[in-house]
């Protein structure tokens, strides 16, 4: 008995292997065990992430159909998705916070920072009383 290394397709993968073609779920997963042995994706996973990026509005993607009868072209995927996307997916899926992989705008960031020394301040009166 061999153990095969789990295989962790990432969106950039999936991208480049249906650009331009219009696909079903079933396709599109026998598709990644060709290129793919021992990836780890489900049927349900596939269509999660295609559900995300058809949602998305940096990628360009045609949804027909519905149910398993559903087909996916995707035309355009920007670089800035491709990238956030397993970022995003890497930080859900692990159990301890990563917080290199969060990315606030300079607004939440100053905001926090407020709100944090606020929460010290308030600390610090109460221990007085």
């Amino acid at each position: 008995m061999t153990n095969k290394p789990e295989i962790r397709v990432t969106t950039k993968q999936i991208a480049e292997l249906i650009q331009g073609k219009n696909l079903s779920t079933a396709e599109i997963y026998r598709m990644l065990d060709e290129a793919y042995p021992g990836h780890t994706m489900s049927r349900g996973t596939i269509l999660c992430r295609l559900h995300a990026m058809v949602r998305s509005p940096s990628v360009e993607m045609i949804k027909t159909g519905q149910g398993n009868k559903a087909r996916f072209q995707l035309i355009h995927a920007s670089p800035r998705y491709l990238e956030l996307s397993d970022i995003n997916y890497r930080s859900k899926e692990s159990k301890k916070s990563d917080t290199t992989l969060w990315h606030f705008h300079p607004m939440e960031l100053r905001y926090c920072q407020l709100h944090k020394m606020f929460d010290q301040a308030l600390a610090g009166v109460q221990e007085r009383i």
